[in-house]
């Protein structure tokens, strides 16, 4: 099946995505690429084509989010007598960072090629978007910038983590070429380029994208973006607008709502905070632009976005918010995602195949008898059995929590919490540990820890070693962890293989390209 036809035929699938209803064409399975975009609505099944591949197992429905990317981390004890077969021994591997064993070097290929497969088909969208007169989309202007702003700024960002997996980072001072950044559909591999021009790449794309998405989502149809029917929108509502919005479609119908699962605005904003803090410190007054948006228009201001209530977390209701998911800004759509998961986690016996490491130091200091995490108490179980085992429950569809509808087939991919972490983080580089305890602060008293910073932090050292120690907690399997610590270039952290243990992470960054190169 040729490129273009296998993305049709992906957008095509989505039509049986009943419950999350934004595509609302019917395209047949073999459309080329002529008839494809003869349309607006060609357009958009294109489009959704690729948020739907987006969710894959291939990439953020397992590899880069609770799977491959997260054994990395060292987030899983992946050396028990208990590893089986494929993804368990993924995990095993990818712990021990060995990238060239039958078992991960598949994935590792995977993530590549699916990566570079969406890439190429968004460069189709973006080289024939102005074929067509306005008049052909059914909002016309509009709709054609929203289409083109989404497609530039996904482009931007699996580039961007393709960077993040397959080069250096900037903080290691890397020499030498590393990847292509495409822009036109080619079977050419394309030139290689340094980390600072391809990431320079990465920020051009952000920067066209997001007048067009501002214009979408603040002025043309922010309806989408907030609870709008509501006298009184409050912070779950609006998330509920963002991500699961079939009951208040306007006229312009269900393309332009949904906007938490595609890569809005708000989340464009995230992304963008999110690059230019990997970039280094001459892109940080970029990055804290970027992150101040978010926070005082949209957080403090409109509200738009916020934190999962208390009561959603920890009262004994039959969908629990596990993942906690207000905060997410954009998510990736795997309808199979819990089925998945849990077909990998636990064994027949209701025994955990792969249990979650270092928890008890990880909560330590936040559940001493006096204090408390709700992120240890609702998000993460320990099994019943002798030998006692962590598991996380964000990716259940039963269990001890059941999550929500909206919950259950999302990866979080962007959270207003990492903007915070940003925030504080930059505070510290800039010598206002009180402001970056806040903006910490913020996120702890959201997630229910208690013990208050104030007491023990005074310096940028310490504020910075709270931020680590939250974000392990926060970002726990969603796969972000990785990316922060290369950012950081820290050489050690926590190790998955014994407890008190450290790994030293510097042989693990860079992944392998693979031996083809080929983006297809």
């Amino acid at each position: 099946m040729t490129n273009m036809k296998r993305l049709a035929a992906i957008s095509a699938s989505l039509l049986t995505l009943a419950s999350c209803g934004w595509l609302d064409v019917s395209p047949e399975n073999t459309i080329d690429e002529k008839e494809l975009f003869s349309t607006g609505y060609g357009f958009r099944n294109a489009l959704n084509g690729i948020y739907l591949e987006l969710g894959s197992p291939a990439v953020y429905g397992e590899n880069l989010s609770w799977g491959f990317l997260s054994a990395v981390a060292q987030e899983y004890l992946a050396d028990g007598s208990s590893i089986g077969q494929n993804t368990l021994a993924v995990c095993r591997d990818a712990s021990g960072f060995v990238y060239n064993s039958t078992n991960t070097q598949p994935v590792i290929e995977e993530i590549w090629q699916t990566q570079y497969s969406m890439i190429a088909n968004i460069n189709k969208i973006l080289e024939h978007i102005y074929d067509l007169d306005a008049s052909a989309f059914t909002y016309g202007e509009d709709e054609r910038d929203m289409i083109r702003g989404e497609a530039l700024a996904l482009r931007a960002m699996l580039h961007f983590d393709l960077l993040r997996l397959f080069a250096p980072s900037p903080a290691a001072s890397p020499s030498g070429t590393w990847l292509p950044y495409r822009e036109e559909f080619s079977h050419d591999v394309g030139e290689k380029l340094t980390v600072r021009q391809f990431l320079e790449k990465v920020i051009r794309d952000i920067t066209e994208a997001e007048p067009l998405l501002r214009s979408i989502d603040t002025e043309f149809h922010p309806e989408a973006m907030y609870a709008s029917m509501m006298s009184t929108p409050t912070v779950s509502m609006n998330a509920r607008y963002r991500f699961d919005s079939s009951t208040f479609i306007d006229d312009t119908g269900q393309f332009f709502w949904f906007r938490g699962w595609r890569l809005n605005y708000l989340a464009l904003l995230g992304l963008k905070a999110r690059v230019c803090m990997y970039a280094g410190q001459e892109y940080h007054s970029i990055a804290r632009a970027a992150a101040m948006e978010l926070y005082t228009t949209y957080y403090q201001d409109l509200q738009w976005v916020g934190f999962t209530p208390q009561d959603d977390i920890t009262c004994q209701i039959e969908s629990r918010h596990t993942k906690m998911t207000d905060d997410v800004l954009f998510g990736a759509y795997y309808r199979n995602l819990a089925t998945d998961f849990e077909s990998m986690i636990y064994g027949a016996d209701n025994s955990v195949k792969l249990p979650l490491a270092n928890i008890e130091s990880l909560f330590a200091s936040d559940n001493t008898g006096v204090y408390e995490d709700w992120r240890l108490d609702y998000a993460i179980a320990q099994t019943n059995t002798s030998e006692k085992a962590w598991y996380t429950l964000k990716y259940n569809s039963s269990s001890e929590a059941v999550v929500t509808s909206v919950e259950n087939p999302m990866v979080p991919l962007v959270r207003l919490s990492e903007v915070m972490y940003i925030l504080a983080e930059l505070s510290a580089e800039e010598g206002n540990v009180g402001q970056g305890i806040e903006y910490l602060e913020t996120v702890r008293r959201a997630r229910g820890a208690q013990r208050s910073l104030s007491t023990t932090v005074s310096t940028a050292e310490q504020l910075m070693e709270e931020i680590i120690l939250d974000a392990r907690k926060d970002f726990l399997c969603e796969g972000n962890m990785f990316y922060m610590y290369k950012r950081l270039n820290i050489r050690e952290v926590p190790s998955a293989s014994e407890s008190g243990a450290v790994k030293d992470m510097t042989a693990g960054y860079v992944l392998p390209v693979p031996a083809s190169e080929s983006p297809f």
